[in-house]
């Protein structure tokens, strides 16, 4: 069995938040693979102990990546670890793993963010920039998180994708790292933490391409990389859930045009055609539209910059880019910015979002701490495996109401003739309900 089909029949996917089936990226021809360490989000620790207590773990799943893409160009590959120059011990673990005269560069970054964005690394790496609407590939280029390295190893001695690490905090009294089964309720996670007040919300994900949740039934996956728990009146929590209208009417009133979002905007520094402080234009002014403006709202990354950073006012670009998006994907009209030959904007190295500065913005400094790791497995009483975490058509599940099944063993397959990701039992159990999209195991069934 090849490399590629060990991967697909693992399940491993994208662990740095997409979640595009790494299977297909390795089917790609490139001349660099990056290792994405540098773990973009705040109060996020995941990656760092992955790196600190698996370096040799990736770096072995490195090896056969680029020794299988080498083999497959008749070329070698260039491989670099991206990883910020403050992990110390991530480096450390990392030039420890790596053999005397291996070909593995070690790329120190700087504490900004988004220094965990593909692109921005990308560039950092080897001086290219993505084409507008692209992928790495497109030149010649992967990017691997390094969760999903771990990943690739594991499924290369025959082990499949059934827990992910997770950074669990925020206003708790016992923050952890741990390695949480796939498809954990949060019911079963928050009292292991100590929630320190009744009311309160889920930060799903990191505080900037993250999401707030209120559900206790909502379920780990394999893409979540962080769960906080924060004040229902945190000034992130009421930042995070303001509605459109209300956005509408802020922006319209307080809009100062500074161009502020747009000066710090990852995409716009990097060359590629989108100017956030127009898009403030066609909603303040409500004429005049700019079609080039907005179709623009296909090159945003939604990384937060412009509003949880940029803006004087707290105003966000970023929510009329996401709805522009949305009804233009309901429209069926497709990104037409496709520039390829692009030129960084000459402030790039100057304007990245200092991390420290940025949570200190969001009011999330006294939620920074890194807590520690759990070293025992974690034992729950049921899962609710979602079969659509991933970028392509939702797996079909392959089990029935009532099958015993075992850790590890098969619940989803790709559809056929589709673009997708297999998943597995997280936990040993029964069968108690088999949706389109789902699959709910029991440890003791019913």
């Amino acid at each position: 069995m090849t490399l590629v089909q060990k991967v697909m029949e693992a399940g491993v996917i994208g662990a740095g938040g997409a979640g595009f089936p790494t299977h297909v990226k390795l089917a790609g021809e490139v001349d660099t693979v990056i290792v994405n360490g540098a773990e973009c989000e705040p109060l996020l620790y995941g990656d760092q102990s992955i790196m600190e207590n698996r370096a040799g773990d990736i770096v072995a799943g490195l090896r056969r990546v680029t020794h299988s893409i080498s083999e497959k160009r008749g070329a070698q590959v260039r491989s670099v670890i991206g990883v910020k120059g403050k992990y110390k011990a991530a480096i450390t673990a990392f030039k420890s793993a790596i053999k005397p005269n291996e070909n593995i560069e070690i790329l120190e970054l700087p504490n900004v963010y988004p220094a965990g964005d593909e692109q921005f690394l990308l560039f950092e790496a080897t001086g290219r920039i993505v084409p507008e609407g692209g992928i790495p590939l497109m030149i010649g280029a992967m990017v691997m998180n390094v969760g999903t390295l771990a990943q690739v190893n594991e499924a290369l001695n025959g082990r499949p994708v059934t827990s992910r690490l997770v950074t669990l905090g925020g206003a708790v009294e016992k923050p952890l790292i741990a390695d949480i089964p796939i498809g954990t309720p949060f019911s079963e996670i928050v009292p292991k933490l100590g929630p320190k007040m009744d009311d309160y919300v889920f930060l799903i994900n990191g505080p900037m391409m993250g999401r707030i949740g209120t559900d206790p039934a909502e379920v780990t996956t394999k893409t979540m990389g962080g769960l906080f728990i924060l004040p229902k009146d945190h000034s992130h929590v009421r930042r995070l859930s303001r509605k459109l209208t209300t956005e509408i009417r802020l922006g319209k009133s307080a809009c100062e045009v500074c161009r502020y979002c747009t000066d710090y905007c990852p995409r716009y520094l990097q060359g590629h055609a989108i100017e956030p402080h127009k898009i403030m234009r066609v909603i303040n002014y409500d004429r005049d539209l700019d079609t080039k403006t907005i179709t623009s709202a296909w090159l945003c990354c939604e990384c937060g910059v412009c509003d949880l950073f940029a803006c004087p006012m707290a105003l966000s670009p970023r929510v009329f880019f996401r709805e522009f998006k949305r009804k233009l994907k309901d429209a069926g009209i497709k990104n037409p910015h496709n520039r390829s030959e692009l030129e960084p904007d000459q402030m790039r190295s100057m304007r990245g979002t200092p991390v420290s500065r940025l949570v200190t913005r969001l009011g999330l400094s006294e939620y920074d701490i890194r807590p520690e790791l759990d070293p025992n497995p974690w034992s729950v009483s049921k899962v609710v495996i979602k079969l659509d975490t991933h970028i392509g058509a939702p797996a079909k599940p392959v089990v029935v109401i009532g099958a015993k099944v075992a850790r590890g063993d098969l619940i989803g397959k790709i559809p056929e003739g589709s673009m997708g990701a297999i998943y597995h039992a997280s936990i040993t159990g029964t069968v108690t309900s088999v949706l389109e999209k789902s699959v709910t195991i029991e440890r003791n069934g019913r």
